[in-house]
């Protein structure tokens, strides 16, 4: 559709640089073509990461962007990133605009609320070794692309306990 390529903006990020930080008001979203970045928390002075994006993936502080309020997240790059970023001002025309967007905007939106209630739902009924093995079976290229203290601040373990679930489960 013409109407979202005139909007898109095309941008590198590199490793370890933010797309946004907490506090910020989220001014853009991002289709991720190439990379991967994660959504962290700054939590009595150290990160908790959230989750995790990768290829053909939206990222962004969605309640930040939709209200333009300050962000409660950080989002950074984990490998050098090829993005599509859309500008809040441009999301909100083209919504108003077209149907078919506005419709592709709640589906977004939706399956971000449904990954978040999973994710926390995952993190108050499963033990630390059952999350790590969802994790394996789920999303297997994580352990190969993400530096492993961000995947044990993901599981909610320390590092050493994610060590001996490697070693236990050969990964």
């Amino acid at each position: 559709m013409d109407a979202i390529k005139n909007t898109a903006k095309i941008a590198s990020i590199r490793k370890n640089d933010f797309f946004l930080r907490e506090g910020e008001i989220s001014t853009s979203v991002a289709f991720i073509e190439q990379g991967s970045m994660r959504l962290f928390y700054n939590a009595k002075e150290k990160e908790v990461c959230n989750d995790f994006f990768f290829e053909n993936s939206v990222i962004g502080s969605f309640g930040s962007f939709m209200a333009q309020t300050p962000s409660l997240v950080n989002i950074a790059a984990i490998e050098n990133c090829e993005l599509v970023i859309f500008k809040h001002e441009d999301v909100m025309a083209l919504i108003e605009q077209y149907t078919t967007i506005k419709r592709l905007s709640d589906i977004i939106i939706q399956e971000q609320f449904l990954r978040s209630e999973k994710r926390e739902a995952s993190l108050l009924r499963l033990n630390p070794e059952e999350r790590f093995k969802n994790l394996l079976e789920e999303h297997p290229k994580i352990f190969k692309r993400i530096p492993l203290r961000h995947v044990a601040s993901y599981l909610n373990i320390t590092p050493e306990t994610l060590s001996r679930y490697r070693a236990k489960f050969s990964v």
